[in-house]
Formats: structure tokens, C-alpha cells, sequence
């Protein structure tokens, strides 16, 4: 009961955080579909204001987020990375036998989609604004348009097509059918492009999306659409612009001072710096780990891959060994080496560039990018000597390299074709149709237009 009214007080902390922090972006007096733009953005101050109200929506969650660890930890059971210690309504997302009722699905869909209004009520407000010049205009846009851009990423590749909401009026947004996936990267690519066309790049990273993030991004987009020429053309851009660099020191990647990352978000609630680090780190060591890794996963680390010894922990209790993820260390704020949630870093860029290089037929380029990150982690240099191993190749380093990051290792089974014969393997439960997580029944409910994905 104690620890239950602990976690009461944390949460009623952070609604009242989260309303006085967003006051100045939707009049909390009028229906939520309307902006008092002439007291919003009367200026170019409280138009900033909202705007990274719309940044602080993305990390004050009290548990594991849609853009707060939840995009690691569920796509993370649904794959092969890990496993709960616990058993209850997450387990689903490992059995892959996801309820249309489950809560956690659904608060995923609802974070989500409330973001997306917050960076629709920017976008909206900042047009309609008479106290801004047109460059504040386009600059406050593009951010928007980004973040945008970065929450329908996840969501079409956790649900497939989703309703493409890009407005505030939820007489309309409560309406739409579902767009294909097609349309939804559709309208990722071209919010992208215009934030490339917008944004300043600026060398130093911060939690305001700028020209860089939305390139990573876009490079990103790119890989996973199949077009390797664009891939590899903004991959290119972000590793050649100098900005960024690998760091040498991999227990130095996830610190706030890491020059490897492009685009991250800044705690919101001083005793958490992320959420993944309360979760997935033990408070002490006579605590079993509630997420634990895979032996699939551990088994895919060859033996002196740096990685394993800075990025994953181990406890024993009662003589049973649990490994559990341990790229995000410090949970309380203020400590001497405070960390930061990275959202795209510098190595998965050069993942990309191999990738695509490979798939362009340009084999020593993409052995010399698949090497760098190899060689950062203390392997030695890999040498395919065809298309199929380097491709093989790179896939491993990208699970090795991305694991329990932003769900790139279950994304990539599905994008390359490989979740039924990888996940059949290990999983003697899967189904093909559990690629994809359900619509939320709620949802289904309020909006008649949407229909729910197979096998559900």
C-alpha cells in the first residue's frame, strides 16, 4: 500500500508538472480541439514555449512510455531480446498473444496519438499567428513536422497503416479510417523534407530537433522503404558533416556529453533521468531484474565484443544468473555523469550507410562503415567475400549494436522478412499475424472507421 500511494503522489506531482508546463499550448478552458493562438503565439517567446512543450510530452511519463522506454520494452518481449521475471498483462507481448483490451497496448496508442496533437496544435498555431515572423514561423514548423514525422514512424511500424491525423479537430481525427503504411511514410518523407529545407544545422545536439535529426531520420525512412540511394545520400551527409563522431569509450555513448548523438530528450522529472534505467536496473544487488535479456541475445555477442562488458549487467540471486540491459546506468538526476535519452546516434548511421552501400552493390564501402562500429566495440575487421554474408554481417552487427534500443532488433525481423523463420525458431507460440499489435479495442469502439489488423 505504501509503495502504491508513493507512485499516487509521483503521478498527481506530474499531471500538475504537465499542466502548468503546457498551459500557454492549449487553452485549457476551451474545447481541446481549439487554440487560443493570439495568446499562445502572440510572440516568438511563448510560441518557443509551446513548442518544447510538445518535447517535454515525449519523456514526463511515469512508467515506460510510448517515446519514454516503452518502444524498447515491448517490441524488446515481442522479439527475441527479453523476457519478464513477473508475470502479468506484459507477458502478452512476449507470448505474442496480445489482448485488443490490453491496457498497456492501448496507453501506447493514446501517448502516441497525444503527442501527435500537441505537435498538430504548434504546427496550427504557429500559421495562424500575427506576433511571428514568417522565418519563426518555418523554424517552429519544422519542429513540429519532425517530431510529427518521428512518432508516425513508430506507430506505423508497431500497428502497420494507422489513421494519419494532422490536424486538431477531433471531429474529423476521431473519424479517419486507417491510412495504408504507404501513405503514412508518405507524409514521414515529406514532413522530413521539409524540416531539411527548415532547420539549422547546428553542430551542437539538443533535445530541439534541428537539420541533422531530421536527415538521421530521414536515412532511417529511407532503409526501411527499400530506397538505398536516399538511404545512403542522408546517412552519408549526417557521418560527413563532422558534427558527430564515435566515441571511443563505450561507456560514454548514453551520457549527456556524448558527441556520438544526433537528437535526444532532457529529463523532465528530477529523480528519473530515463525511465529505462528505473526499469530495466536493479535498485540493488539482492533484486531480481524485471526485464532480463534472452540467451538468444546473449549468444549473438562473440567473445570480446565490449559491448557485452559496458552495456549489459548481470545479478545472481538465490544462484539463478539474470543479464538485463544496462546501456542507460544512472537513475537519479545530479549524479557526476548524467545521462540523456538518445533518440538517433551516430552508429546506427554508419549501420545504415553499410546497408545500403551493400544492397548498391558497393561492397568495400559498406565493409569499411559495418568495421567501424565493429572495430569501436574491440572485434577485429570482417571481410565478406559476397553480397549475402556482408548483408548477413551487417544484420548481426545491427542486433549486437541497436539491441534494447528503440525496438531496431523487431523491427528488423519483420522489414528484411526474417520474424517468421527467426521468431518460429524460438517461440514455439508465434504466428504471423502477431507482427503487427492491435489496434486497441477502446479505439475500435470510438472510431467505426478502423479496422482491426488479421489475427485479432
Amino acid at each position: 500500500m505504501m509503495k502504491n500511494s508513493f507512485y499516487s503522489a509521483i503521478y498527481l506531482v506530474l499531471i500538475l508538472f504537465f499542466f502548468a508546463s503546457c498551459r500557454k499550448l492549449v487553452d485549457i478552458d476551451s474545447p481541446k480541439n481549439q487554440l487560443t493562438s493570439d495568446k499562445v503565439f502572440a510572440d516568438s517567446a511563448n510560441a518557443a514555449e509551446a513548442v518544447i512543450g510538445m518535447y517535454t510530452k515525449m519523456m514526463p511519463s511515469f512508467s515506460l512510455g510510448f517515446t519514454s522506454g516503452g518502444m524498447t520494452a515491448y517490441p524488446g518481449l515481442a522479439g527475441d531480446e527479453l523476457i519478464q521475471t513477473t508475470t502479468d498483462v506484459n507477458s502478452q507481448f512476449y507470448a505474442n498473444n496480445i489482448s485488443v483490451q490490453n491496457n498497456t497496448n492501448a496507453t501506447m496508442w493514446r501517448t502516441a496519438y497525444s503527442i501527435l496533437y500537441s505537435a498538430n496544435a504548434c504546427i496550427e498555431g504557429v500559421a495562424g499567428s500575427s506576433g511571428l515572423t514568417e522565418a519563426q514561423k518555418a523554424q517552429l514548423t519544422a519542429e513540429a513536422r519532425c517530431v510529427r514525422a518521428f512518432i508516425n514512424f513508430y506507430l506505423v511500424n508497431l500497428y502497420g497503416g494507422v489513421p494519419l491525423v494532422l490536424a486538431t479537430d477531433y471531429h474529423v481525427g476521431g473519424r479517419l479510417p486507417r491510412a495504408t503504411a504507404e501513405e503514412v511514410y508518405a507524409q514521414i518523407v515529406a514532413d522530413l523534407r521539409y524540416a531539411q529545407a527548415t532547420l539549422p544545422a547546428t553542430g551542437g545536439v539538443t533535445q530541439r530537433a534541428n537539420y541533422y535529426a531530421a536527415t538521421a531520420l530521414l536515412a532511417k525512412v529511407y532503409l526501411y522503404q527499400k530506397d538505398y540511394a536516399s538511404a545512403l545520400r542522408e546517412s552519408d551527409e549526417v557521418i560527413r558533416s563532422g558534427s558527430f563522431q564515435l566515441e571511443s569509450n563505450l561507456a560514454s555513448v548514453f551520457l549527456s556529453s556524448s558527441r556520438e548523438t544526433i537528437w535526444k530528450l532532457l529529463p523532465t522529472y528530477a529523480p528519473r533521468e530515463t525511465w529505462e534505467a528505473y526499469y530495466f536496473v536493479p535498485s540493488s544487488a539482492t533484486v531480481t531484474p524485471r526485464y532480463v535479456l534472452t540467451t538468444y541475445l546473449l549468444d549473438a555477442f562473440q567473445a570480446g565484443d565490449l559491448r557485452k562488458a559496458n552495456w549489459i549487467r548481470s545479478s545472481t540471486i538465490r544462484g539463478q544468473n539474470y543479464s538485463y540491459p544496462y546501456k542507460y546506468k544512472h537513475v537519479a538526476s545530479g549524479t557526476a555523469t548524467p545521462e540523456h535519452y538518445v533518440l538517433l546516434r551516430l552508429a546506427e548511421q554508419y549501420l545504415i550507410r553499410a546497408e545500403a552501400k551493400a544492397n548498391l552493390d558497393d561492397l568495400s564501402g559498406a565493409r569499411a562503415d559495418l568495421n567501424q562500429v565493429r572495430n569501436r566495440a574491440g572485434l577485429t575487421s570482417l571481410a565478406p567475400a559476397d553480397k549475402a554474408a556482408l548483408l548477413a554481417g551487417i544484420a548481426q552487427e545491427r542486433r549486437v549494436e541497436l539491441f534494447c534500443e528503440w525496438g531496431n532488433r523487431w523491427f528488423d525481423l519483420k522489414r528484411v522478412g526474417q520474424a517468421d523463420a527467426v521468431l518460429s525458431a524460438e517461440k514455439p507460440s508465434w504466428r504471423t499475424t502477431a507482427q503487427w499489435f492491435p489496434i486497441p479495442q477502446a479505439e475500435i469502439g470510438a472510431n467505426p472507421a478502423l479496422q482491426q489488423n488479421a489475427g485479432y
